[in-house]
């Protein structure tokens, strides 16, 4: 007996000295437990963490998790992706100290939208067709540059005219337009090529002949990619001139229908 009491003051010991707190205060510890299933289906058009797995914890803390919304719910019929990143950061857009939560169950959570019913009644008929859809997988602000791992493929109910048709890889390397919020589907309305020049930029004005090559310092004062023309501001002359996009740093002028610059 004697033994053990002395081994039991060394553990009390260790933990004190390397975690900084003995570790029978580890079970005092207020935190939620969020356990994630592989899949729910969920009848409400916001994905509240509340439906989407179960909480246990101390009943304050679990109704501010529950109440936390990670995003807009699918339409019925189809399907979203929602990763624990994903929650975390919308644990951490509501305030909430993620040393507060543990998760346990899966990484990722399929979330299915409910089909639409009255009571007493059928299903109502959408019309609408099911197709699989390019969707961001996180929040994103406008201008960012869109990377593979940003996206996802899911099934959306829509009309023909909604859908955009490329695919995952086919938006990689575009910019949006506007802020994106996760599970928002990706269509020529908000996002756009990147421009080989964008307003502002320098660039080398040049002009060539057989004979000549002449080049200037200029502002440009358009947008556009490479084949395209766009206005010039000659930054010695302050003559606006027209030329071609060579490349991102390059307006070529054609001398027989422009001003050299």
């Amino acid at each position: 007996m004697k033994i053990r009491g002395v081994f039991g003051f060394l553990v009390l010991a260790v933990s004190i000295l390397i975690l900084g707190t003995p570790l029978i205060q580890a079970e005092t510890l207020e935190v939620v437990v969020l356990t994630l299933p592989e899949q729910v289906q969920i009848q409400s058009g916001s994905m509240l963490l509340g439906e989407i797995g179960e909480l246990q914890g101390p009943k304050d803390l679990v109704a501010q998790v529950a109440a936390v919304n990670a995003g807009t719910a699918p339409l019925a019929g189809s399907s979203r992706r929602l990763t624990k990143g994903q929650i975390e950061v919308r644990l951490r857009q509501a305030g909430i100290d993620l040393s507060k939560v543990q998760f346990e169950g899966f990484e990722v959570v399929t979330v299915h939208g409910a089909t639409r019913e009255i009571t007493g009644k059928a299903p109502v008929a959408t019309g609408l067709d099911i197709y699989e859809v390019v969707v961001v997988a996180r929040d994103l602000p406008r201008g960012e540059i869109l990377q593979k791992s940003d996206l996802v493929v899911e099934e959306r109910e829509l009309r023909a005219s909604q859908v955009d048709g490329r695919s995952l890889g086919e938006f990689v390397g575009l910019r949006t337009t506007r802020a994106l919020s996760s599970g928002t589907m990706l269509t020529s309305l908000n996002v756009e090529i990147v421009p080989t020049i964008e307003r502002g930029n320098q660039v080398t004005i040049v002009v060539q002949t057989p004979s000549l090559l002449v080049t200037a310092p200029g502002i440009a004062r358009g947008v556009g990619n490479v084949g395209e023309v766009i206005a010039v501001e000659n930054t010695l002359s302050k003559q606006v001139v027209y030329g071609e996009i060579i490349d991102s740093e390059t307006v070529q002028v054609n001398i027989r229908g422009s001003v050299a610059p």
